[in-house]
């Protein structure tokens, strides 16, 4: 049984990453085009983006990564529910998936929408504006999604330590244990599960704060999301000591 159920976890883990990382890497082709794509005049942007559709299959393709990489970070949550902060950093990662989508709802779908009638009707004079916002919310949701993807790897990063310590003979299962330690794992485990969201949390915000200002002060989305990437591992190294 036990086997069994790590077989179904190990199967879990690799499809809620694989989907999070495909779904990742279409998100990231937009990023890395977004500098070269805001050069375009209205001509050739239009032209690629909406007469040509050069990232037609991106709509197809993508939903299925996405929502497939939520509901399977979903179902990771709920095999982790017992295994203390890879529970929290799990669901701290289906969050982001979710949060990703949302804002591909709220902010890219509506201007998809709008760019289908400039196919019949004159293009409006602020078309940079729906330009922008469709260019930089792809951008925003890459970061997102980095940040998701990071959530998954973590999770199963804290298990690795003590599968191997385990796996090579250190750690002894069935060593007895003192009572005085049984007692006061119940409030460590409360107090260490409590103490990962909130660093989860801290680092959510720390990283949108750090995007948002590194992208008003270099003006280029490319290099808040390079700097904010950087951030984030250092903030997990710090974390993880």
């Amino acid at each position: 049984m036990g086997q069994s159920n790590s077989t179904v976890l190990r199967a879990g883990r690799f499809i809620a990453l694989m989907l999070a990382a495909l779904s990742l890497s279409l998100s990231m082709a937009h990023l890395l085009q977004l500098p070269q794509r805001m050069q375009f005049d209205q001509q050739l942007w239009v032209e690629i983006t909406i007469a040509e559709k050069a990232d037609r299959l991106f709509g197809s393709v993508s939903a299925v990564f996405e929502i497939g990489a939520i509901l399977a970070a979903i179902a990771l949550a709920f095999l982790v529910r017992k295994r203390g902060a890879a529970f929290y950093w799990t669901l701290g990662g289906a969050v982001l998936l979710g949060l990703a989508f949302v804002s591909w709802l709220i902010f890219v779908a509506p201007m998809n929408a709008e760019f289908a009638t400039w196919l019949t009707n004159p293009i409006p004079a602020d078309w940079t504006r729906y330009r922008n916002q469709w260019e930089y919310a792809h951008a925003a949701i890459a970061l997102i999604k980095t940040l998701g993807l990071s959530c998954l790897v973590v999770s199963v990063l804290l298990d690795a330590p003590r599968k191997l310590a385990v796996n090579s003979g250190f750690e002894k299962p069935h060593q007895n244990i003192l009572p005085v330690t049984t007692l006061s794992s119940a409030p460590s485990k409360a107090s260490s599960a409590w103490l990962w969201s909130v660093r989860l949390m801290g680092v959510i915000v720390a990283s949108a704060a750090f995007f948002g200002l590194i992208t008003y002060v270099f003006h280029s989305v490319l290099v808040g999301t390079i700097l904010s990437i950087a951030g984030i591992l250092g903030l997990g190294s710090f974390m993880d000591k």
